[in-house]
């Protein structure tokens, strides 16, 4: 019998992130619908049965299977799939369509979605930390918030502060800055609010998503200061290999510097 109550009690003192939980816990759901047991037959036939999925999710989900396995002290071993290593980075929302979002929000008066989206695109935050700045990590200019078994300082940018204190003024200190109608957001909420504006205000629905204003933050940042390390540390990257993706030309612009040089 698969034991899922326990596995999850395991992953929170563990201290992982909610999001992590909750993606382990829904293949471990997936598995216990199939299985009695966790064994290397199971597993494996289990993994064959996403094959036709991204291989990034095929590995999450042999990630989860060996978690449960090292919770129960039988620790399995399930070869990966390859992943190609992304050399640039795609569908970040272009300075034109960042403009016209905010224009369009403003022509609704929509302060609140203004303050969501300056936080994303000013912070380089990730949507899960986002959703955790509040009124007094503005006010003193950062926050600390513990991710991924380390704490990673968030700067607030003075620009920042200056552009969204009248829309938060009257929050409390406490109180989360990015929020949806009722007050707290949720990531998903972040994700589904930024797809009905993509539909209503004629923007690609592939740009709008929570991570590409962490990216549009990188490429702009990058643009005024070269210092890599420090953007990585900025990032909450390990080390700058995983940053210097963002000095490295997306394919459409590889592309067209492909056709303007290539005329012999």
């Amino acid at each position: 019998m698969i034991d899922l109550k326990g596995f999850e009690l395991f992953l929170k003192e563990e201290e992982l992130a909610q999001n992590t939980i909750d993606s382990y816990m829904t293949t471990m759901r997936q598995y216990a619908s199939r299985y009695d047991e966790i064994n290397k037959t199971n597993a494996i036939e289990f993994k064959q049965s996403f094959m036709s999925f991204k291989p990034k999710t095929v590995n999450a989900k042999i990630t989860a299977i060996e978690k449960y396995s090292t919770y129960i002290g039988e620790p399995l071993k399930i070869k990966r799939l390859k992943v190609q290593k992304i050399s640039h980075v795609e569908n970040v929302i272009t300075k034109q369509q960042y403009k016209k979002l905010l224009k369009c929000l403003e022509a609704e008066k929509n302060y609140r979605w203004i303050t969501n989206i300056l936080v994303l695109a000013k912070t380089g935050a990730r949507a899960s930390e986002a959703i955790k700045i509040t009124k007094g990590d503005v006010t003193k200019g950062y926050t600390d918030i513990y991710t991924k078994g380390k704490v990673r300082r968030i700067y607030i940018p003075k620009s920042l502060k200056d552009e969204i204190w009248e829309n938060i003024s009257e929050l409390k200190d406490s109180d989360t800055v990015v929020r949806g109608r009722f007050g707290e957001i949720t990531t998903r909420g972040l994700s589904q609010q930024l797809i009905n504006f993509a539909k209503r205000f004629d923007i690609p629905l592939k740009v709008m998503h929570p991570h590409s204003f962490r990216h549009f933050f990188a490429l702009n940042f990058l643009e005024r200061n070269k210092d890599i390390a420090l953007l990585a540390d900025l990032l909450g990257h390990s080390g700058v290999n995983t940053t210097m993706i963002y000095l490295r030309k997306s394919s459409e612009q590889q592309k067209k510097e492909i056709d303007k040089a290539v005329d012999w």
